[in-house]
């Protein structure tokens, strides 16, 4: 085996445990974070926070929201929202409701009936085992980062074990000659 290939696969293993582990670059403030983990339980802005934290917010949006979601929307209709009821002039520190405190009818997408309604077996299951946050890793992710290492070891495992009986056997014999 040539020297290059024990370190290389050393460097590719550690960076697939990396991957799969979920090391993070995401650099979010901490009040960004917290409205964005509030939005992601229900699709709702349940507490209050400052202008500056749905500032923050909105350039913090994750990938997938902004292409999929309706976090973006949601957090623009509700700075919208206290921008004209306060006239225009607010601060960072300015409180915009969550809706809880303003009926259901401020930045979150429920629906008229208060947002409860019956969910149903697989969508309690996936609250229960899936990620409860925007950083969470998805857990079917884990599991197949899991079976990918696995599967890497048992190559691994079969190539030595083959090394191993090939020098154990020793040489081949020499070729049977023609018959005289």
């Amino acid at each position: 085996m040539p020297r290059f290939l024990k370190p290389l696969i050393l460097v590719l293993t550690a960076a697939a445990a990396a991957a799969t582990f979920g090391v993070s670059t995401a650099h979010a403030s901490a009040c960004s974070s917290a409205l964005i983990r509030d939005w992601y339980v229900d699709g709702r802005i349940d507490n209050t926070y400052p202008v500056h934290c749905y500032r923050e917010a909105l350039k913090d949006i994750p990938e997938d929201q902004l292409i999929y979601g309706t976090l973006r929307d949601d957090l623009t209709r509700a700075l919208a929202s206290v921008i004209s009821s306060h006239h225009g002039h607010v601060t960072g520190a300015t409180p915009v409701p969550g809706d809880d405190n303003n009926d259901g009818t401020g930045s979150g997408s429920g629906s008229a009936s208060g947002g409860k309604h019956d969910e149903g077996f697989f969508h309690w299951l996936a609250k229960k085992i899936g990620p409860d946050t925007a950083n969470s890793v998805p857990v079917p992710l884990l599991v197949l980062g899991g079976l990918a290492l696995a599967l890497i070891a048992a190559a691994a495992i079969s190539f030595g074990a083959r090394r191993y009986q090939a020098r154990k056997a020793g040489p081949d014999p020499p070729p049977f000659g023609p018959d005289v």
